[in-house]
């Protein structure tokens, strides 16, 4: 009766493992990793690039990412990463993202360098009264405080 019990145990943390919504998912996944360079660039509601970079405004704009070989990606809209293009220094740059590839032209953001004579550069932001890092422009979430845009090599 105790084997049966384990074996009936066993059989059912395995069938919950594979029939949970989770698993489901991992396996369906098609997205891929993806490093690709170029600029970032404001899209209009239709999602074609803004031609004067001075037309894209922190509050309205959407951001895509053209690649050097001419493709436009755009990114989730659920990505919160995209605030850093929000600031104009890093909009300037020519930049190298890690980005997980979701569809054929669709960006999640892992890691936005610049690329300043061939070498790679971390951006960040930094307060300095409270040693806080963050990886999009803003205010100190504890002083309230500009934080400090910062290039550093890895």
């Amino acid at each position: 009766m105790g084997r049966f019990v384990i074996l009936l145990v066993g059989l059912l943390v395995s069938l919950a493992a594979v029939s949970s919504p989770a698993a489901a998912r991992s396996d369906e996944r098609d997205d891929a990793f993806l490093v690709v360079r170029g600029r970032a660039v404001c899209l209009d509601g239709s999602g074609r690039p803004i031609d004067s970079f001075l037309a894209c405004t922190e509050a309205s704009s959407r951001f895509g990412f053209a690649s050097k070989e001419g493709k436009l990606y755009r990114f989730a809209p659920t990505d919160a990463m995209t605030a850093v293009f929000t600031d104009t220094r890093v909009r300037q740059r020519e930049l190298q993202i890690t980005a997980r590839l979701r569809g054929a032209d669709q960006l999640e953001i892992i890691k936005v360098q610049s690329i300043k004579q061939g070498k790679l550069y971390d951006i960040s932001y930094f307060c300095e009264v409270c040693t806080i890092t963050a990886y999009v422009p803003g205010l100190c979430p504890c002083c309230r405080n500009e934080m400090e845009f910062r290039e550093t090599a890895p």
